[in-house]
């Protein structure tokens, strides 16, 4: 699961731009919540990098809202302790 995300970040890197990898993360996150669950560790991931893309593009009220999703999730599946959170 890691590598198919590391393989499509690097294709949306190197092709697409920064609105197009922006709709690119929404779309597949709505699929992994759908298809994994909302608590999946590799959804909550996704929702991370998501919130990345949208901070370095200046989106940061936005992007702090999916970093404080990505967050809430984390904690409750992997709990307050972990490194992750």
């Amino acid at each position: 699961e890691k590598a198919l995300e590391v393989t499509l970040k690097l294709i949306m890197s190197t092709v697409m731009s920064d609105g197009e990898k922006i709709d690119k993360y929404k779309a597949l996150v709505e699929t992994m919540v759908g298809a994994l669950g909302e608590e999946n560790v590799v959804t909550l991931e996704t929702l991370n990098s998501l919130g990345v893309e949208l901070g370095q593009n200046g989106e940061l009220e936005e992007s702090r809202k999916v970093f404080e999703r990505s967050l809430a999730g984390q904690e409750k599946v992997l709990r307050e302790d972990h490194k992750k959170t």
